[in-house]
């Protein structure tokens, strides 16, 4: 069984909430750090790791590694297929203007998953493959029976739309808040050394 959760990182600092600041390293916000620690403890207490990852961003290896010191013989790894959707030119810029940059196309976000690029970033689709090649390798650590992973809301939904098999327009129930998590499921198939498509839910 390889069972993987999945959450998202805490609040960031209040003067990002409405800037599109995608792949850029924004810190958390001292509200941030406090609740990320309250979690940490909890799932110290609940549960267990093999591997504990992030997306190599501060606000995503801070949470990884309050989580981690609950357990000992964990590895700490980061991956960066685990990062926000990368916004290109747009990142930086007040969500507002970016909208305004091209307001007849920009629904193309989830409407046009293939081939609707901000300008220097990525699809929609591309994000999805990164973050969906991760999980895929999960599955060739075969120790790896438990694995917490902190990303990001585009990863984390993409990868649910992923097990779902849900296109982009499909995903926003699966946008986690701050602090939530998802969680997959897989097994090993019986007749063949594969695994078999992960079951997902959200945990909290």
């Amino acid at each position: 069984m390889l069972d993987v959760t999945l959450i998202r990182h805490g609040e960031v600092e209040p003067q990002w909430k409405s800037i599109c600041y995608g792949a850029m390293d924004v810190p958390l916000s001292p509200a941030g750090q406090v609740s990320g620690q309250t979690l940490a403890a909890a799932i110290g207490q609940q549960s267990q790791a093999d591997f504990v990852f992030h997306s190599g961003l501060s606000r995503t290896a801070s949470l990884a590694n309050m989580i981690a010191r609950h357990f000992p013989s964990a590895r700490v790894i980061e991956d960066d297929r685990l990062r926000e959707r990368d916004y290109g030119d747009w990142q930086g810029a007040p969500w507002d203007r970016v909208y305004h940059s091209d307001p007849e196309n920009f629904n193309g976000l989830v409407d046009d998953p293939d081939n609707y690029r901000p300008p220097g970033g990525e699809t929609t689709t591309e994000m999805q493959s990164r973050v969906v090649q991760w999980f895929g390798d999960l599955g060739r650590i075969d120790h790896a029976t438990k694995v917490i992973a902190v990303s990001h809301s585009g990863p984390i939904a993409a990868l649910a739309g992923y097990c779902h098999n849900l296109h982009a327009s499909e995903w926003q129930p699966w946008m986690l808040k701050n602090l939530e998590a998802i969680q997959l499921l897989s097994d090993r198939s019986a007749a063949a050394d594969a695994w078999l498509p992960p079951r997902c839910r959200r945990v909290f």
